[in-house]
């Protein structure tokens, strides 16, 4: 008699869990961007989000939260319970971050579902147009002249551009000033602007600015090169052996993720990237279309 009566006050909760799993999604998706607008991830998240109303039923809704090197979006999405937050995360945001910094508000292997990879792109070296340097080896040369006088950006401290500038600092030999940026964009502008000397950042960061004459590119650090700049030797071919640099970006949520929602948002986003529209925008801004699924994501993070 009580065993059945048990089971009778736990239908309505037995019945009520699938529902709620078949209703997902019942909001807007909220794709979290650990950096300002402008940049890649602020690019492939609009990219997928304009397309998700019509892959899952619900709009994708764009947040940029910069700050810590990546580390507050990711750590947010980590500590979503919702179920409908999603982030854009980079090679640093989950593989260099745990590392370089005490305290990052998550664990990249426990607190967040590896949904799929999406795209993986090259950096590229660039110099203000008007700086007079038109060769690696002419960079190479100005900054050994004057040691501790140029600057090079990045993104932010720990950021995927920071680590490939301080390997190539490293390489040449040289001693440069870092200036840390919450973004790209901001980083770009100073560029442009004389205030700063270099950088090596993600290609289609920079990509615009190379194609309209404000930023020249010296070399790119992919084993070949790259197809929107065809004329711009990679690291190797300008001299400098042994330097390759790949970052890749995918879509993640939280650990609490259910399984179903997790597959279904990982088909959906790889779905998007791969429509031939999707991609194109992706290959003329400079990246490749690289679908990696939650397995191999998880694989990658380790």
């Amino acid at each position: 008699m009580k065993t059945t009566r048990r089971l009778v006050l736990a239908a309505p909760a037995l019945l009520a869990a699938p529902v709620r799993a078949q209703s997902w999604p019942d909001r807007p998706i909220r794709i979290i961007v650990p950096y300002t607008p402008g940049a890649f991830n602020d690019t492939l998240a609009r990219l997928v989000g304009e397309r998700m109303g019509d892959a899952v039923g619900q709009i994708g809704v764009v947040e940029n939260r910069p700050g810590a090197s990546g580390s507050l979006a990711i750590a947010a999405t980590a500590q979503a319970t919702d179920h409908h937050t999603i982030a854009v995360a980079n090679t640093a945001n989950l593989t260099m971050n745990p590392f370089l910094f005490a305290n990052t508000g998550y664990d990249s292997t426990k607190d967040i579902a590896p949904l799929c990879v999406t795209a993986r792109l090259m950096n590229c070296l660039v110099v203000n147009s008007d700086s007079g340097i038109t060769s690696l080896a002419g960079l190479i040369e100005r900054v050994k002249a004057q040691p501790g006088r140029l600057s090079y950006y990045s993104s932010g401290a720990g950021s995927s551009p920071h680590l490939a500038a301080e390997l190539f600092r490293v390489k040449a030999g040289l001693e440069m000033v870092h200036v840390p940026y919450r973004g790209s964009a901001p980083a770009i502008a100073d560029l442009i602007g004389g205030r700063v000397d270099l950088g090596v950042d993600n290609l289609p960061n920079v990509l615009p600015n190379i194609q309209g004459g404000r930023l020249r590119a010296l070399a790119v650090t992919g084993t070949a090169r790259d197809a929107a700049l065809p004329d711009v030797p990679t690291f190797a071919e300008a001299g400098l052996p042994d330097y390759e640099v790949y970052v890749w970006f995918g879509f993640i949520g939280s650990a609490s993720m259910p399984q179903p929602v997790r597959d279904r948002l990982s088909a959906a986003i790889i779905g998007i990237v791969q429509g031939a529209e999707t991609a194109e925008k992706i290959r003329r801004g400079g990246a490749a279309v690289w679908p990696q699924d939650q397995r191999q994501f998880a694989a990658l993070i380790r």
